[in-house]
């Protein structure tokens, strides 16, 4: 019996550290912006996320998931983006200000709330500030953002990165719950997991 509770308290012990391995342990609220940075900087940034697990929770209970090193969709962009100097904290900040009508503004979302710039809908509403939100059947370029909703008339509920594109596509970084860890796929992957392709961000 010993010995089996001795298996099963290393078994535990080796998988809480390497999850603790996977998780990231980097900065997410990033205050610097510059110009738009190099787009190659920015794929690199993404991909290092890959195996990075997915945050359960979803930002809830004052963010423990992300506190313990968990990711949600929208924070792939914004990390890669961050990493390389250009902030989307600071420039959607800068939109709402001056278009604030593009923004379901409902139940505090605005950007005094510290979960503005992590949230899919409020990234798709910043393109569409900028008036760089390209429709369905837009050929993306590397560094563009790709949105999502579940259902036609639904909301915007996910957000990917683009990190290539050749001749028959491209292929994303995504964090997503049914992947579980963040990872790069094809661009078919989400849709076949049942979600629509509602447009892209285009950053370049």
């Amino acid at each position: 019996m010993k010995r089996l509770i001795g298996s099963f308290l290393f078994i535990v012990v080796v998988a809480a550290l390497s999850l603790y391995w996977m998780t990231y342990k980097g900065e997410r609220n990033f205050k610097e912006h510059g110009g738009l940075p190099d787009v190659n900087q920015v794929v690199r940034n993404a991909r290092s996320l890959s195996y990075t697990p997915y945050d359960p929770l979803m930002g809830m209970y004052n963010n423990i998931g992300g506190k313990l090193g968990f990711i949600v969709c929208s924070d792939v962009p914004n990390i890669a983006y961050g990493m390389a100097g250009y902030s989307f904290e600071v420039v959607m900040r800068e939109s709402f200000s001056k278009n604030a009508a593009f923004y379901d503004s409902r139940n505090g979302n605005n950007p005094a709330n510290p979960f503005f710039h992590r949230r899919a809908r409020n990234l798709y509403s910043y393109f569409q500030s900028i008036q760089s939100l390209k429709p369905a059947s837009y050929k993306p370029r590397l560094g563009d953002l790709v949105f999502y909703r579940k259902s036609e008339n639904g909301y915007i509920a996910h957000v990917a990165l683009v990190t290539e594109v050749d001749g028959n596509g491209y292929k994303i970084m995504e964090s997503a719950p049914k992947t579980v860890l963040a990872q790069e796929v094809d661009m078919t992957s989400p849709i076949n997991r049942g979600w629509i392709l509602a447009g892209f961000g285009k950053m370049y």
